[in-house]
This record gives C-alpha cells, structure tokens and sequence, in this order.
C-alpha cells in the first residue's frame, strides 16, 4: 500500500530541483536569499499570531526609522512588540548570537541522526515532529533545516525553507497527516520562492531595458547588476564595486532615479540608499527626516508667525462658542463631619480599652 504522502512527496522533490536549476543560472541570488528570509519570518511570525510588516524590519536593519504605526498607544506597543518578534527571528536565521548557534548545531546534530528509509525530505518532516514533541523551540530546528537541505544536496543555496505552516492552529498532529501537511506547506514555500526569483530577474531585466542604448564604455549596465544582487546600494558601495569616483557614481544612480529604474528609501538629501524599482514598499514605511520651514527660525512660532498663519485658511478653523461662567459650587459638609466625629469617638474608645488591659490611666 502505497503511503498517503508518497505523491505529495514527488512533487516536491521535482518543484525542488527546478528551484535549484533556476538557481544556478539566476544573477540576483543574493536578493532571493534576503527576501526569501523575510518571506519566512512573515510566514513565522504569523504561525506566532504576529502580523508583521517585513519592509518595517529592513528598515531597522539598515539604520532607517521607520513610521510609527498605530492610532493609540497600544496598537502602536502592538507594532512595536510584533517588530521585536520578527528581529529576534532574523537573529536565529541570519546572524545567531553563540547561544543560537550552540541551539542551532544541537537541533542540526539531531536532524542528521533519523533515517526513515524515505530520503532526505522525509526525514527531515519526521525528525521536525519528533523535535516539536519532545518539547524543544521552534527556531533552531527551522534554522538547522536551511543548513540540512544544502549539506544534503537538496539545493546549492541555503534558503529557509521549513514548512512552518504546518504547524498552524487546527492541523492534525498525527504523524500521517501532519506530514502531508508538512510538505504541502512545503511545497508552497518552494514554488513562492521560485516566483520570486521570476520577480527579481524579471526586475533586473526591465531595468537593463529602461537604461536603453548606451556607450560603449558606459557602467550603466554593470550598475543594474549590482543593484540586482544587492537589495540597498549607497552612492560609495557602488562607486567601490565599479571602480569610479563617488560624483559619477551618485549622478549615474540619480539618473537611474529619472528613469524610474531605481527608487530612493532614504527621502535624505545625504547618505542615501537606492534600490530598484520593487523596493519602493521600503520608502512608504521609512519616516522623512524632520527638516526646518525656510525663512523660520529656530524655536517654537508665535501666534502672529505667517508660516502659521497662513498655514490654514480661515473659513476652515473651527468656531468655538463663547466660554461661559459657571457658577459657584455649594459643598454640603455636614454628613462629613458627623462621620469624622463618630470616628474620633471609635478612637478613643479603643485607646481607653487597651489602656486599661495595659493597667494604665487614662486622662
């Protein structure tokens, strides 16, 4: 009797060696990596019942301030905390501190110790069910599978892929079942990342196209490539990779922004950052810089300040009533007083009775 996760089993495998053909031969990898590891810590971070904005995390990652998010103070906490989330995430699967990786080597240690005689794939979803079981955090393992699939020649190009869906509220947690559900959701993380990786090249090829007929000798083209692979590029990361002076790099990146091909995230006028056009999510969460009205000065502006004046028409400034007296309050203190009366006599009874069980007089 053939299993129930066999034919599941052999669409992923083959979904997964056309991933790792069109690896191969793609040239923006780099950005498939670092989109792909937010896709993922979307996907996770909402199996955690976060929902969190992946573009708010690239801009605390690259030093940007990103808008606040939120009507009131706890939503904005709300943010603030799912942000939290998705940077401890990030940790695990990019940059693990020696106690993650110590976590990491462990979970890794235990997923290269199963063997089911069902290959690679399949091991992996048993021995991700054994890990949850017994108790052990979610992230190690799920970092230990982007190690396990490219030690195991699954694909050349660590990518985190861990069917974290399957672990979404309702699912069974038989074993049978939930494997299916593992590599369904598997299979779909796979398939994502191979449209993304369409995406990206499709960008890359759009941006050659929009560049159009250029000099023999022209960067222009050389400058697409390296915006393909790398998601954020300064003025002096490109001059540096392309070997020309910082001015001619910055005026080739400004006209690149004049053709639409790159899209500023910064909205600075100095250290700024580009990115092809597919980045432009990135600057609707980055906050502006707080520049200075010209022609005002420094301070607080007075009520009679044109630039505040003017600022707002009359006919839209709202008319408040006249403020009226209200007139004075009478307090009635009597029952007041009479409850602190009776309270001094309750007071000095109990001091005459204690007084006298001391053997002590009383005045």
């Amino acid at each position: 009797m053939v299993p129930p996760f066999a034919e599941r089993l052999t669409r992923l495998s083959l979904e997964l060696g056309r991933l790792d053909q069109a690896l191969r031969r793609g040239s923006a990898v780099p950005s498939v990596l670092f989109r792909q590891r937010l896709d993922a810590i979307q996907r996770h971070s909402a199996v955690d019942g976060w929902l969190i904005d992946p573009w708010y995390l690239v801009a605390e990652l690259h030093g940007l301030v990103p808008k606040m998010v939120g009507q009131d103070g706890y939503e904005r906490g709300t943010a603030v905390d799912a942000a939290s989330h998705a940077f401890t995430l990030w940790r695990w699967y990019a940059r693990p501190d020696a106690m993650q990786a110590r976590a990491i080597t462990e979970a890794e240690a235990f997923l290269n110790d199963q063997s089911s005689g069902w290959g690679p794939i399949l091991d992996a979803g048993i021995a991700f069910h054994r890990w949850l079981q017994a108790g052990h955090l979610r992230a190690p393992f799920c970092a230990a599978l982007s190690r396990y699939w490219h030690s195991h020649d699954i694909l050349r190009t660590p990518l985190i892929l861990t069917g974290i869906e399957a672990l979404a509220p309702g699912t069974p947690w038989e074993i049978k079942p939930w494997l299916c559900r593992w590599l369904d959701a598997l299979l779909t993380e796979t398939r994502d990342t191979h449209d993304l990786l369409h995406q990206l090249e499709r960008a890359r090829t759009q941006a050659l196209e929009k560049c159009g007929v250029q000099r023999r000798h022209s960067r222009a083209p050389q400058a697409v490539n390296v915006l393909a692979i790398q998601p954020l590029v300064s003025a002096s990361m490109l001059a540096d990779r392309l070997g020309m002076s910082m001015k001619s790099a910055l005026q080739l990146l400004s006209a690149f922004q004049d053709r639409g091909i790159v899209v500023e995230v910064t909205h600075r006028r100095a250290h700024r950052l580009f990115g092809l056009a597919g980045m432009g999510a990135l600057r609707d969460v980055v906050k502006p810089p707080t520049r200075p009205v010209p022609g005002r000065k420094h301070g607080r502006p007075r009520k009679d300040d044109p630039f505040t004046t003017q600022s707002i028409p009359d006919e839209e400034i709202t008319q408040l009533p006249p403020p009226t007296r209200l007139d004075p309050l009478q307090f009635d203190y009597e029952d007041l007083a009479a409850a602190m009366k009776q309270a001094d006599e309750a007071m000095l009874r109990s001091s005459r009775l204690i007084a006298r069980l001391k053997g002590q007089k009383v005045s």
